[in-house]
């Protein structure tokens, strides 16, 4: 049965009749398919209805909004926090010597009732006349002391002070030079137009932090507005600066630029780099014979002589240099054992102020100032508390470490044993998070130099047995002296370096082999292959 789509669809009904004529002219029975009609009662009982889901419906949403809304209310919880002091505290064992000083000197700006303490070798000496009461102005004379602290016109020589001239070499110390504010200096010295001394200083800023020229003189000509014609004479001009090398396109260009700059110009090196600078980087000694036509013992010279050169000439002035290490522990060797100590000299060794604790113990000071002075005294114990801690766990520590890696300080990293975090937290009585947060950052100066502390630490490797282990840092070091040893013409490959290791009783994988290579920022065999 096909039914109307739509009212429009359906037919009036016929006069005098109770049926309904569909399109198609069939009769449906009484009133089919029209709309029924609704009595008003009935209108006004849904009207009603309808309204009265609509406000339950809005008193609903309304329920929840509110339920939503912030409300202020009290709690009551238990939950684990730790005191401002215990904070404190674990601050500063993590800190490493220099950190600690600066924290040190900003607490002090702070807290009136933390001092330095002077050490006696500081203390100013009393003369009879500071006894007396009188101090007498000190005496210097034009002729003499005046004139002795001068050598030359403009030259000063500092005065000979035992005491200051640590102090005297900190303040001596300036920002080093930047490699852009050494070329602009060279450029001004030379006699150049205004624009070719414009395009001088543009491609100076278009320089990297090794001295390489960013980008083509092509994209730079459409930046300033000139030909490359006079792009590529202002690089000239800046390739002749110092250092030499600098203003180099590439790797080729900046070694040739340092034998130009050497008068080596017509060398047998300065050749390679021109024609065979392919061969001379995968050091193809033999085919560098046949294109040149010079023996292999020239070869290997000139080879020799273009690895003495600076591939970096910027590098010189890199100002994110490191900083000089200052180690936190320092070993030094007794007559039968090993020691170590504190390295705490630029630390300020701080203690409270005897004048205003006496003032905070006085009961004629104010009571808003003992109350100050009470919060700083207090503040000031924990701080040297904390310090007196800190010195404590770091000593224990290396004390630790020192008696059981006592093979590294005989024979280097080679002898590294394992030893892990929790082993030395169970033998100095301390929690393994204590002894993590106590070794992170800090140094120690050992007799193979400085290392840092986790590098004591090291993780085990297993062996052929389940007791048999071997630390990861033993295996990097006969890595280490493998590849040092080997033919250059034939240089171990990660397979071999295990078997070879596996001759020495040290089993250990090839993808282990390899993670540690590069660790050790060790190339692979085919970089590090000379060939023939």
């Amino acid at each position: 049965m096909t039914r109307p789509t739509a009212w429009g669809d359906i037919p009036p009904t016929h006069p005098g009749r109770g049926t309904t004529v569909w399109a198609h002219g069939q009769g449906r029975g009484p009133i089919a398919g029209s709309r029924p009609k609704i009595p008003e009662e009935r209108k006004a009982s849904l009207r009603i209805g309808t309204e009265c889901a609509i406000v339950r419906e809005i008193s609903r949403i309304s329920k929840h909004t509110l339920s939503m809304a912030l409300q202020a209310k009290q709690t009551t919880q238990q939950r684990l926090m730790l005191a401002p002091n215990v904070t404190l505290a674990l601050e500063i064992l993590r800190m490493p010597t220099m950190e600690l000083r600066a924290f040190l000197e900003h607490q002090m700006e702070e807290n009136p009732l933390l001092e330095v303490t002077e050490s006696q070798e500081e203390e100013p000496q009393s003369t009879s006349s500071e006894v007396n009461g009188e101090e007498e102005p000190p005496q210097q004379t034009l002729d003499d002391d005046w004139l002795s602290q001068w050598n030359t016109v403009g030259e000063r020589e500092e005065p000979n002070d035992e005491r200051d001239n640590g102090r005297f070499t900190e303040q001596r110390l300036v920002r080093p030079q930047s490699l852009y504010e050494s070329l602009r200096l060279q450029l001004g010295c030379l006699k150049l137009s205004d624009q070719e001394r414009a395009l001088g200083e543009a491609i100076i800023h278009r320089l990297d932090e090794h001295g390489y020229l960013e980008g083509s003189l092509e994209e730079l000509s459409g930046q300033v507005e000139a030909a490359p014609e006079q792009l590529e004479a202002a690089l000239r001009v800046i390739q002749h600066l110092d250092p030499p090398g600098v203003g180099a396109r590439n790797l080729r260009e900046c070694l040739m630029i340092q034998l130009e700059y050497a008068g080596e110009r017509e060398t047998l090196a300065y050749r390679i780099l021109a024609d065979d600078f392919g061969l001379f980087v995968q050091s193809h000694i033999s085919a560098l014979t046949k294109t040149t036509g010079a023996s292999r013992e020239d070869i290997t010279k000139a080879c020799e002589r273009l690895k003495q050169l600076n591939p970096k000439p910027g590098r010189a002035f890199a100002c994110d240099l490191p900083p000089s290490i200052i180690p936190d522990l320092v070993i030094s060797k007794q007559e039968k054992h090993y020691d170590v100590e504190l390295n705490d000299q630029d630390v300020p060794h701080v203690t409270v102020n005897r004048a205003y604790y006496r003032m905070l113990k006085d009961p004629r000071t104010p009571s808003d100032a003992r109350e100050f002075l009470a919060n700083k005294f207090r503040g000031a114990k924990w701080l040297i508390k904390a310090i007196d801690e800190r010195n404590a766990t770091l000593l224990s520590i290396a004390r630790c470490l020192i008696s059981l890696q006592g093979e590294f300080l005989e024979h280097g990293t080679r002898a590294i044993k394992p030893l892990t975090q929790a082993q030395v937290a169970s033998l100095i009585g301390r929690h393994p998070s204590t002894v993590s947060r106590a070794i992170a950052s800090k140094t120690i100066d050992t007799p193979y130099g400085i290392f840092r502390l986790e590098q004591l630490f090291a993780s085990s490797v297993p062996q052929h047995t389940a007791n048999d282990t071997i630390s990861d840092e033993t295996i990097k070091s006969e890595i280490h002296r493998l590849i040092v040893s080997e033919n250059p013409q034939h240089p171990f490959s990660d397979s071999a370096l295990a078997e070879r290791l596996a001759q020495r009783h040290i089993s250990v994988a090839r993808r282990t082999i390899a993670k540690y290579r590069t660790s050790l920022k060790i190339l692979p065999a085919h970089f590090r292959k000379q060939r023939l």
